[in-house]
């Protein structure tokens, strides 16, 4: 009843139509019966038409041409049903069938020459087997070399398993060659027979082709050189029963290419094929059953990683879509035998086909990603030469020769080379498994006789726009990949958390080079979208000349986001400030955290952000670059040596600048300046430094530690603010005896104060809780 069913869907005996399916079929004779059609009423011709009444009879034609669709399914349906009624009749007398043919095939000889043909099958059978064994003792002597158990390079594992596939590859040959060439010598010539052997001798060498990709594949004999993630008792187990389901599936076909080539009845061949599809069929859902759980690893992936959410729903579901579409694809396959269809055959097995090539297309690529565009740079044979060199520049210094550390070392750097060269790896491990899902899918639909690439359908345009989308995602990402590098090298290898403000910023490649990143990003996806949008049909023409007047009208109207986009451009190219730098706008100060098309945002030591458009800048202050100049100022008293505190200020300096830290910093070592001004109660000295941008502020607080310490050891005293209060009524000798209580303490409240306004006066009126970085930016 199922395949009735079937086949009541699908038109029977309309040998001109060149169907690629059901539908297409029936599409096919309903266009068929329009043209008759049209050939017999139509007396109007094309020129005589308006567009008006064509357009009018191109809708009243998709109409009819629907009804016209449904009457033809019914009636193919019917005839169809007919139809295989008649070939369910044949299968009693198939066996009579059969035989009368067979001994037809003998001439004289009956049925005896089926067992004679047998025996010289089996010969020729055995001595190809003989010949592809020997060959193969032969390769494993020659090959045995490139057998490595610790071999852990993806490339070194794909190269033995493609070498060893090769060598088996022409035992195949070899045997099939040796086994026709015994026949031919001692067979009986008989065309039957001849038939006979080169069929029997086909499928066993396509046993032995599956065989060799499973072996591969699966490499159940060979742990240390499989690829796929499987234990050895599960890769063996599932080599075992994909070899026993090919077995049998071969066999099957086999029988009934054997009796297609044998001249059977037509119905009896299509009745042997149906059985034959239903048996591959039923093997492939019974190991899908039986390996769900093995399969279902497999998609999930590694069992250390957190897979997403699609592989987790695809490994608990596979198995169900598998039965469904084994089902399905018999089902099909059936109808199209019954009505003598193109792409009949193969379609239950054809996602395993297709898989097995697309592992062998991977892993060859996967090889040439390896050994041509990317070499791995971590091989033995590579650190070996890194290590040679490391050897030879030891022996260049003089130093001793150290093996073990000379290859540690050498493997180190090493796994640094190829630490660079593994986002570029990933990218293109990306592309391949993208160009061989494409591929596979394309050849899979091929199978069903539904080409994708090619066809000016909407499926093949539809792959045309994939194909871009897919190049234009290799190009986003490597450009991605080259600038966010360039942008991780130019960045300071580590924050000195000592600079307070005012430090070096990054380079100025480094503070263009985001930007760049952006625009070409844009411009790739700008560029993708509009070849899709052609590709698709449609028209890009208006959409330009859309965007030209949409851009007019946004410079006019935008004339402010126009400024501060060019001023911000000019400000770049002139390399006013950088990403990193600390600077001062006027309006507001800090380090440049963030650069955009029009603003740049910075952030200000106390940890304020502000974003500033690049228009409304008039100027620009920069504290970090090339150098930076502190001057300190300190008090001393009237009777301070100034030549011995110039002396102790040149020797300090010195000592600066031998010091392993601090000695690098300057640029200019601490000079003093000598006495720059006199106050009632104080000389006012100073001195001053250059240092690198941003280490003044580290600096400032060892000169003024030192130079207290060594004043205090020299005798150098720093002179405190005073201020003198006479009495009025008192003489000189009260005030020498001392004052009363309330003028002492009037006059350390007056003294305080006089120092508080002093101290306040130093720093401006928005750093008054004492920030000394502003006092000095």
């Amino acid at each position: 009843m199922v395949l009735f069913l079937l086949v009541s869907g699908a038109g029977f005996g309309q040998p001109t139509v060149q169907a690629q399916g059901l539908t297409s079929v029936i599409t096919g004779m309903a266009a068929g019966d329009d043209a008759d059609k049209s050939d017999t009423e139509g007396s109007k011709t094309a020129s005589e038409e308006t567009p008006a009444e064509q357009s009018a009879l191109a809708d009243e034609g998709e109409g009819a041409g629907f009804v016209q669709d449904v009457d033809v399914f019914v009636d193919q349906a019917i005839s169809a049903r007919d139809v295989f009624k008649d070939i369910l009749k044949e299968i009693p007398v198939i066996h009579e069938t059969m035989l009368t043919t067979l001994k037809a095939e003998g001439e004289d000889r009956g049925l005896g020459w089926i067992p004679v043909a047998l025996i010289d099958i089996a010969a020729g059978v055995i001595f190809g087997v003989l010949a592809m064994t020997l060959l193969a003792r032969w390769g494993r002597r020659q090959f045995a070399s490139m057998y490595k158990a610790d071999v852990y390079s993806r490339s070194d594992k794909i190269t033995y398993l493609l070498l060893r596939a090769l060598l088996m590859i022409v035992g195949v040959v070899l045997f099939f060659a040796v086994a026709v060439v015994v026949y031919l010598t001692v067979g009986t010539g008989l065309q039957a027979a001849n038939q006979t052997a080169l069929v029997i001798f086909s499928v066993i060498a396509a046993f032995l082709v599956f065989r060799i990709i499973f072996l591969n594949l699966l490499a159940p004999d060979a742990d240390s050189h499989r690829l796929i993630n499987l234990s050895s008792e599960e890769a063996g187990s599932l080599y075992r029963a994909l070899l026993a389901g090919s077995a049998v599936s071969l066999f099957s076909v086999g029988f009934c290419l054997w009796m297609e080539r044998l001249g059977l009845s037509l119905d009896a061949h299509k009745i042997a094929l149906i059985g034959a599809s239903a048996l591959s069929m039923i093997i492939l859902i019974g190991i899908s059953v039986a390996y769900r759980k093995t399969i279902a690893g497999l998609i999930r992936g590694e069992a250390e990683s957190d897979p997403p959410i699609w592989r987790k729903v695809l490994a608990n579901v596979w198995h169900f879509i598998a039965i469904i579409y084994f089902a399905i694809a018999w089902g099909i396959s059936a109808v199209r035998i019954l009505l003598d269809l193109p792409d009949a055959t193969g379609l239950v097995g054809a996602p395993l086909q297709v898989m097995l090539l697309a592992a062998i297309v991977y892993g060859i690529l996967i090889l040439i990603i390896d050994k041509v565009l990317l070499p791995r740079l971590d091989t033995a044979d590579a650190q070996s030469k890194i290590a040679e060199d490391i050897k030879r520049s030891e022996e260049s210094e003089g130093g001793k020769e150290d093996p073990e550390s000379a290859m540690a070392q050498a493997r180190a750097e090493a796994a640094d080379r190829e630490a660079l060269r593994s986002p570029f790896r990933d990218l293109f491990d990306r592309g391949a498994a993208i160009i061989v899902l494409f591929g596979s899918l394309d050849l899979l639909a091929s199978m069903w006789g539904v080409p994708l690439a090619g066809s000016s359908s909407l499926i093949g345009s539809f792959v045309e726009v994939l194909l871009v989308m897919f190049l234009g995602y290799m190009a986003y990402e490597a450009v991605k990949i080259v600038i966010d590098r360039q942008i991780a090298k130019e960045a300071p290898a580590d924050q000195d958390e000592e600079v307070e403000v005012g430090g070096t910023g990054e380079s100025r490649i480094a503070t263009l080079l985001p930007i760049f990143r952006n625009f070409l990003l844009i411009t790739i996806v700008v560029i993708a979208a509009m070849v899709v949008l052609s590709e698709l049909g449609v028209n890009i023409a208006p959409l330009f000349a859309g965007a030209g007047v949409v851009g007019l009208a946004i410079g006019f109207g935008a004339q402010t986001l126009i400024r501060d986009i060019f001023s911000g451009a000019f400000y770049l190219l002139d390399d006013a400030f950088r990403k990193g730098e600390y600077i001062d706008i006027g309006s507001a100060k800090g380090v440049v955290e963030k650069i955009s098309i029009r603003s740049m945002q910075l952030r200000h030591h106390r940890g304020a952000l502000t974003t500033i458009p690049f228009g409304e800048i008039q100027q620009v202050e920069n504290f970090s670059r090339d150098w930076a100049v502190m001057k300190l100022a300190f008090r001393v008293t009237y009777d301070t040596d100034v030549e011995k505190m110039r002396k102790i200020i040149k020797n300090f300096g010195k000592e600066l600048l031998d010091d392993e830290y601090y000695g690098p910093m300057f640029l200019a070592p601490l000079k003093s300046q000598g006495i720059m001004s006199m106050e009632d109660s104080a000389m006012i000295a100073r001195v001053k430094f250059t240092t690198k941008p941003g280490k003044q502020f580290e600096l400032r607080k060892i000169v003024y530690a030192g130079l207290q310490d060594l004043f205090e050891k020299n005798g150098i005293k720093f002179a405190h603010r005073q201020v003198t209060v006479r009495v009025a009524g008192q003489d000189e000798g009260a005030d020498s005896q001392g004052a009363p209580s309330a003028s002492q303490s009037a006059l350390q409240a007056t003294a305080h104060a006089a120092a508080a306004g002093g101290a306040a006066g130093i720093f401006d009126p928005d750093d008054a809780n004492g920030d000394a970085n502003t006092d000095q930016l």
